[in-house]
């Protein structure tokens, strides 16, 4: 037997391991180029051979095979979990795997509360640096006001002035649908309803109040008489609603727009503590101001 021979033999499937266990070590390493703080989106009905191709273009992995491996492994290889996920820390293809596989987004929610009547600015205003994807310029450009349902939502810090309209928006449709058929019934479209809920919101505190505002109001549109409301000083000038809503008005008001009670007045004015009174004639209005508003 050839000692120098067995010797080498040990020598080189010894260092053959070892090279071994650093090319295996360094392709489950995190990538040096890991994007830390950013967010990966996983498609919908993503495959597992197309997703690993894409983390490893976006560095989030070295290896698309052990990535494979990991899914595969976890029975996750038909089962991806579709969505955003927060890349807090570097973290091996396993751990990717195992996260995308049982959907552990890691992204935190803030609670946040939209009242009845908030503008889109004062809605705005609600996202602050927490929310480093948020565009308050573009939110408030585009965001559709009127149509954003003051709720209690869980946001995530992911949001954007996009996902956020699409979560305000839909829940506004999940909340009107069922008052859909009593805005048909009213002869008013959604859009006149949504308007004429967004003064009675700014202007009166209370159901009953806002439903007899609301037919004062819409008595006077059949009248051909300006509104006259102090919320929207352009009612003053012009006759008929607004061009848009001028809040997002809850479903107190949304209600009172679509069922108004008839009664004889055809003014009202809010006092300084927020009480309505109503006036049959414009002397008994100049009289409630001069009671109640000097």
């Amino acid at each position: 037997m050839n000692l120098t021979s067995e010797t080498e033999k040990k020598i080189f499937i010894f260092l053959l391991g070892i090279v071994l266990f650093a090319i295996s070590a360094w392709a489950i390493a995190p990538p040096a180029t890991y994007p830390v703080g950013s967010i990966i989106n996983i498609p919908e009905g993503v495959g597992l051979y197309v997703l690993s191709r894409k983390l490893v273009a976006e560095k989030v992995i070295r290896s698309p095979f052990w990535f494979r491996a990991a899914a595969i492994m976890l029975g996750g290889e038909y089962r991806m979990k579709a969505g955003e996920y927060y890349l807090s820390r570097p973290q091996n293809p396993f751990v990717i795997a195992w996260r995308i596989v049982y959907g552990k987004h890691d992204i935190k929610s803030f609670k946040l509360t939209v009242p009845e009547g908030f503008t889109v600015k004062s809605i705005s205003t609600l996202f602050d640096d927490k929310f480093l994807y948020f565009d308050n310029a573009l939110f408030e450009k585009i965001a559709p006001e009127g149509y954003l349902f003051p709720d209690t939502y869980f946001v995530p810090v992911t949001a954007t002035a996009s996902t956020t309209i699409k979560l305000m928006r839909d829940n506004f449709i999940r909340k009107i649908f069922p008052l859909m058929p009593e805005v048909e019934l009213s002869g008013k479209s959604l859009e006149e309803i949504i308007i004429m809920a967004s003064l009675l919101e700014a202007e009166v505190k209370t159901k009953e109040e806002r439903e007899v505002a609301s037919g004062i109001l819409w008595k006077r549109l059949k009248m051909g008489m300006p509104l006259q409301v102090d919320s929207e000083r352009g009612t003053y000038e012009s006759q008929g609603l607004p061009e848009k809503p001028i809040n997002n008005p809850g479903l107190i008001s949304i209600a009172a727009a679509t069922h108004p009670t008839t009664t004889p007045y055809l003014y009202f004015l809010t006092d300084k503590e927020g009480e309505m009174h109503t006036a049959r004639t414009f002397d008994e209005h100049q009289t409630n101001i001069a009671k109640y508003l000097r």
